[in-house]
This record gives C-alpha cells, sequence and structure tokens, in this order.
C-alpha cells in the first residue's frame, strides 16, 4: 500500500485536536525582532530548536501511519478467514482439509475438525479465546479504531507539513533580515 502526503487546506481557527502548535507567519521581521529583544542569532537558534522537534514528531507520526496501513488489512484478512471458516465449519459437519503455509515456500496440509471457537492473538505473549461472533465482532471494532487512528495520523502530518514550511519561512526571513542589516552595518561603518 503506497501511502503519500496528504495536503489539506486548513482554517485560520483550526486548533490540532492532538495538540501540535500552530506556528505564527512573521509578517514584519523587524517589529518580530525589536519585540523578542533577543538577538537574530538567538531567535534563529529557537526556529531551529522547533524545527527539529516538529521533524521528529513528523517521523514518529510517519512511522504511526506506515504501521496502521499495514496493520489494517491483516485485520480485514483476518476476518475475512474466520467468516470463511464459520461458513465452512457451518456447511461440513465433518471438518475438512487445506493447506496452509508453513514458510514462504512450504505449504502442509492439514484437517479442520469442526470449532465453536478460535484463538486470537492479541500480542505480548497472550492469546485468548472467543467465538466466531465475538472474534470477528473484536476485529471490527479494531479494524474502525485502526482506520480512526490512520485517519488522525495522516491529518497530522498534513498540519505538521504546514507548519514546517511557516516555520522554514520564517527563519529564511528572519536569516535574510540580518543578512541586510549586517551589510548596512558594515557600509555605515566604512563611510
Amino acid at each position: 500500500m503506497a501511502l503519500t502526503l496528504t495536503t489539506k487546506e486548513f482554517p485560520e481557527t483550526y486548533v490540532n485536536p492532538r495538540g501540535i502548535p500552530r506556528v505564527a507567519f512573521v509578517d514584519s521581521v523587524e517589529q518580530y525582532v525589536k519585540s523578542r529583544g533577543i538577538t537574530v542569532e538567538s531567535i534563529l537558534k529557537q526556529f531551529q530548536e522547533q524545527h527539529s522537534k516538529y521533524k521528529l514528531m513528523e517521523h514518529k507520526l510517519a512511522q504511526n501511519r506506515s504501521h496502521l496501513a499495514s496493520k489494517i488489512p491483516e485485520i480485514t484478512k483476518t476476518t475475512e478467514t474466520l467468516q470463511f471458516l464459520r461458513k465452512k465449519l457451518a456447511e461440513e459437519d465433518s471438518g475438512f482439509k487445506t493447506n496452509y503455509g508453513l514458510t514462504e515456500s512450504v505449504f502442509c496440509e492439514a484437517e479442520v475438525t469442526p470449532q465453536k471457537t478460535v484463538h486470537l492473538w492479541l500480542g505480548a505473549s497472550v492469546m485468548v479465546e472467543y467465538t466466531f461472533d465475538e472474534a470477528i465482532a473484536l476485529l471490527g471494532k479494531n479494524l474502525a479504531a485502526a482506520k480512526k487512528n490512520l485517519e488522525s495520523t495522516v491529518e497530522d502530518l498534513a498540519w505538521l507539513s504546514d507548519q514546517l514550511v511557516i516555520l522554514e519561512v520564517n527563519t529564511a526571513r528572519v536569516y535574510n533580515y540580518d543578512v541586510v542589516k549586517r551589510r548596512e552595518e558594515k557600509e555605515k561603518g566604512s563611510q
């Protein structure tokens, strides 16, 4: 499943529900520098620290997006398998034979006896026995939660991307302002 970065138009009043702060665009660099009361180097250092934090958040969210994107097909496949197994066992009272993958290219034949329950691997060395209906309901709930989490992660990545662009533009504008000011001071000093 190929994942691309989604761009999204966010209104001015948008507040990220997961607490990723908005970066204010610096309209007037000169006023901004004067109002901060610190050197341009300090402002640029603060911007760089904020940029590093946002990049770290972006990295973690991208990892989360990849994890969720791989988890959704896995849950879907497990649900389909349970539905098939339930249907097949309802049709045949004595069970049935099937092949299953032992490794990537080795398959074994197994006889599936009639069952009323299945075991789901929950992780952390925990396996739980469920009826077919309970297992399918649980997987449906997990699938809905995974899709919702993926949607919010993609939204956060789009928001973060916008904030990074604003921060990079602010950094460039403050840096350019500093270059111009130093040139002006140098020209005044040479006269």
